[in-house]
């Protein structure tokens, strides 16, 4: 990251207009966590929203179940440890990289980036899964059925969304703990 000297005269920074740069103010912990948490719940709103609508506004079984087969099944858990594994693996690689060719601003602002969407990928998964089961919850709540109950489903979304958020928001944080978040405490 290149600092600027305002004090310098050849500061470069009297050469940009404010067209050249995006200013971020930074937050506190606390802030920064519930921004995130509401990004979070608006990715499990979208989850739970397209699963209402491929199902008729949660009307058609046949439709909410093939809905749901496609993001809950028997491969779901696994196939999340296997990318959140996969996350940290990638977030070593670049990281490896932009040590290895530090000289490159332009690599570590592509690297930046690249980190920055770990913590999505993670929200992604965690809230396709939550969401998908609060509309299953929702669903069996008006149409209810022998052994299933919608609070078993309210449950399972919560831990789902749960582990999705920590482990996308510790990720966040670590990434932009220096550029987002002031040195304040919560």
């Amino acid at each position: 990251m290149t600092t600027i000297d305002p004090q310098n005269p050849n500061n470069p920074a009297e050469q940009l207009s404010t067209d050249d740069f995006v200013v971020i103010q930074k937050q506190s912990s606390r802030m920064f966590i519930f921004t995130e948490l509401m990004i979070y719940s608006s990715q499990i709103m979208m989850f739970f929203f397209a699963a209402a609508l491929t199902s008729n506004l949660l009307r058609d079984e046949k439709q909410l179940v093939s809905y749901m087969t496609s993001k809950v099944n028997e491969n779901t858990i696994h196939d999340t440890l296997a990318i959140m594994l996969a996350i940290a693996a990638t977030v070593g690689v670049i990281a490896s990289i932009t040590k290895a060719l530090s000289n490159s601003s332009w690599l570590e602002r592509i690297a930046d980036e690249v980190l920055n969407e770990a913590p999505r990928t993670a929200y992604f998964f965690g809230s396709s899964g939550a969401g998908t089961m609060l509309a299953a919850a929702l669903f069996i709540h008006y149409h209810p059925q022998e052994g299933i109950t919608s609070m078993r489903c309210i449950l399972m979304a919560l831990l789902y969304a749960t582990a999705g958020f920590m482990y996308g928001c510790l990720f966040a944080y670590a990434f932009k703990h220096k550029t987002h978040i002031k040195k304040t405490g919560l």
